[in-house]
């Protein structure tokens, strides 16, 4: 009789414990976006450049100009995720598409390629296998001009952190 109430008071633990695992976990954009926006807007990338623009620092919507955010929360987003989201459409909506020109025929896409082969090291972001920060290994890797290694960087390491926190 006594371990009744003891088992119910550890499910109850496990619980708690799964659900605050679960809210610790980094949240990803790329993915949250594949699963739920991607069947009807295509690519994030894709739909950012064709369908949104960047005013005076605001992201704005071809028919939601003026209140993007509150479209957003009514369109299935959660509270907690319009304005993350809102920031990666933006930079998407202004970056040229240079991994998808240049690298996307051997890495897919920059998030499957962020989440697979890049990692944090000592707060910079660096090759899985080769060990080396991204900025040093593109300038021997794929023949990407030398002009288009920092705006490289730039973009992998915004879409690391998307795809999973930063250290």
């Amino acid at each position: 009789m006594r371990t009744r109430p003891m088992v119910l008071l550890a499910a109850a633990l496990m619980g708690v414990a799964i659900v605050s695992a679960a809210r610790a976990a980094p949240l990803d954009l790329h993915e949250h976006w594949d699963q739920r926006c991607a069947d009807c807007h295509g690519h994030s990338a894709d739909f950012a450049r064709r369908s949104l623009k960047v005013e005076q620092g605001r992201l704005a919507g071809r028919h939601h100009r003026d209140d993007l955010a509150r479209f957003l929360r009514n369109h299935y987003l959660a509270d907690e995720l319009v304005e993350p989201m809102m920031q990666m459409l933006a930079a998407q909506a202004v970056q040229r598409p240079v991994f998808m020109e240049r690298c996307a025929r051997c890495h897919a896409t920059a998030s499957e390629f962020a989440r697979s082969s890049l990692e944090w090291r000592d707060g910079a972001l660096h090759g899985r296998s080769s060990g080396k920060p991204v900025g040093d290994f593109l300038a021997t890797h794929g023949g990407l001009p030398a002009a288009d290694i920092g705006p490289m960087v730039e973009t992998l390491t915004r879409v690391r952190r998307e795809v999973a926190s930063a250290p």
